[in-house]
């Protein structure tokens, strides 16, 4: 292979040569005969990368395996072979939910083939030199935007503007257990977390009520997405997958974990329970390629999350493991097939927090202010914030406090009564040195001095990963700043979850360890070296 781009026609021309042709053409078939539908498929654009990519590091040697991976699709792209000899066209009509797309000759529209029968007529065909695949893309059009204006708009309408009751499957915030009266307000409510439950004395009411709060939380959150785009743009540095994935993800545990543990014996739903089943690596802060697919609607994960929510509460209510003789509650450990339920319960809170954040990622005319959820702090409310926060005024000094060392032991006990991950557990004794710790989190204010000191503009404060994190998203500074001023002037509003407030240069800093590794080396002195806290100083 030779791959040539075109930036006039912003197309992709791969040069094919006869041997290539035939590998393509069998891998396409491979591909036809494995995929059911194209819902899982990768799109086309995708899959051109894949094989540019593939002919830049290894020639042709993967590029079957990368062909009956991604080749399935459901598309609009209009596709063009030719080839020297007989100038053949052809174009791609536009087929949603089928296993191939299919490929119609110019001057014959009644004529439909697979794609991968059009490759093997290639290959049929007498190609003396080389033939050229030309995907032409509209500039205005993006792969996910396949899962946009489905069922007629209907779906788009129920999502746009508040919610109402028939959004939540399961308790409605306002009667939710853990609703409580907001300050301040006639008579508005607010859902907030309970407390951690004590699994030495776990009933049937008290699980069903953190199960409940647990779902609506989740729920209300997602009450917060603007319309059905937002359950389908891929965040922004594609370390995740959508949100409709999540709002799917977080019902498939339960179902998936209970299952494992013997509680129940048969999937609620065997394709959401495979698709919605492993989310991405996070590690891999550059792997863009794996939000090209077409999602499920959120009407129909919807109905799903109807149906996971009465299976578990069926469980909860009917299942023998929590039957209490005496009233007293039951214990679950780790070997009673209800941990697998308080996974569920803990899990379900790890991508409440995950997921805020990418909310917060999100463009802001995509979401809004949920009913019934907790208001931001009202320290938000204060304007004619300064654009170069004095130390003292508008941030507070952050002096160095002396701890003193000692030895620490690590490990949670087996048969400590809540649930814990497996990393939490075992026996490990560690002697701490004495160090200074900072008094308070560190600030927006304080952080707004490493920016306007060029911090993310030197590379010596950065570990290498970290730059080459920082060039890639070409960041100047902390994500969640938006900058509110002329380029060079370091003025900054704050994105919040749901809205941009001014500048609160009091409040801790978000950032990420390259961010906050980076700071620290910044603000080395003659008498200290800083570092980030351990879990070790933590303790």
């Amino acid at each position: 292979f030779s791959c040539l781009s075109s930036p006039r026609t912003k197309s992709i021309t791969m040069i094919v040569s006869h041997s290539a042709a035939k590998m393509w053409s069998a891998a396409a078939s491979a591909a036809t005969k494995r995929s059911k539908s194209a819902v899982n498929a990768s799109s086309s654009r995708a899959y051109a990368t894949s094989l540019q990519s593939a002919c830049r590091r290894e020639g042709r040697k993967n590029i079957e395996k990368l062909a009956a991976s991604a080749f399935p699709i459901s598309t609009n792209w209009r596709y063009q072979l030719l080839n020297n000899t007989n100038k053949s066209s052809f174009s791609a009509t536009t087929i949603r939910a089928a296993s191939t797309f299919s490929v119609t000759p110019i001057g014959n529209p009644k004529r439909r083939k697979s794609t991968a029968a059009v490759l093997e007529d290639i290959y049929d065909e007498e190609i003396t030199d080389a033939a050229a695949l030309t995907m032409d893309a509209k500039s205005h059009k993006e792969d996910w935007m396949v899962n946009l204006g489905r069922e007629n708009g209907r779906v788009n309408d129920w999502l746009t503007g508040p919610r109402g009751d028939d959004w939540y499957t399961g308790v409605k915030p306002s009667a939710c257990p853990g609703v409580s009266p907001v300050e301040g307000t006639d008579g508005a409510t607010a859902i907030r977390s309970l407390p951690l439950p004590n699994l030495s004395a776990v009933t049937r009411e008290s699980a069903r009520e953190y199960f409940d709060n647990s779902w609506t939380l989740f729920e209300t959150l997602f009450a917060g997405l603007k319309g059905e785009e937002p359950f389908y743009r891929p965040p922004v540095h594609g370390l995740r997958h959508p949100q409709i994935f999540y709002y799917g993800h977080t019902p498939c545990l339960y179902i998936n974990k209970l299952r494992v543990a013997g509680v129940l014996d048969k999937p609620v739903n065997a394709y959401f329970e495979s698709i919605f089943e492993v989310g991405v690596d996070e590690m891999l802060w550059d792997d863009m390629h794996k939000n090209d697919m077409v999602w499920p609607t959120v009407a129909e994960v919807h109905e799903y999350r109807k149906e996971v929510y009465a299976t578990v509460v069926d469980a909860i209510e009917n299942h023998p493991s929590f039957d209490d003789k005496y009233g007293e509650g039951v214990v679950v450990n780790q070997d009673h097939p209800m941990w697998a339920l308080f996974m569920g319960f803990e899990h379900e809170r790890i991508h409440l927090e995950t997921s805020s954040v990418l909310f917060r990622e999100t463009p802001l005319h995509l979401v809004q202010t949920p009913a019934n959820w907790p208001p931001i702090h009202p320290s938000a409310a204060r304007q004619n914030r300064p654009s170069r926060p004095v130390v003292g005024v508008d941030y507070p000094p952050n002096r160095m406090i002396p701890v003193k060392g000692n030895d620490i032991d690590l490990g949670k006990p087996a048969d400590f009564p809540s649930y814990g991950w497996d990393n939490e557990y075992g026996e490990r004794n560690v002697n701490v040195p004495d160090f200074l710790a900072s008094e308070n989190m560190i600030t927006n204010g304080e952080f707004w001095n490493f920016v306007a000191d060029g911090g993310y503009r030197n590379k010596e404060y950065w570990c290498e990963d970290g730059w080459d994190w920082r060039k890639h998203r070409n960041m100047k500074w902390p994500f969640f700043w938006e900058q509110s001023g002329p380029q060079g002037s370091h003025e900054y509003n704050l994105r919040t979850i749901f809205q941009v407030v001014p500048m609160q240069w009091d409040w801790p800093v978000d950032v990420n360890y390259y961010e906050a590794q980076a700071f620290c080396r910044w603000k080395v002195s003659e008498q200290h070296r800083f570092e980030l806290l351990s879990s070790l100083n933590h303790q």
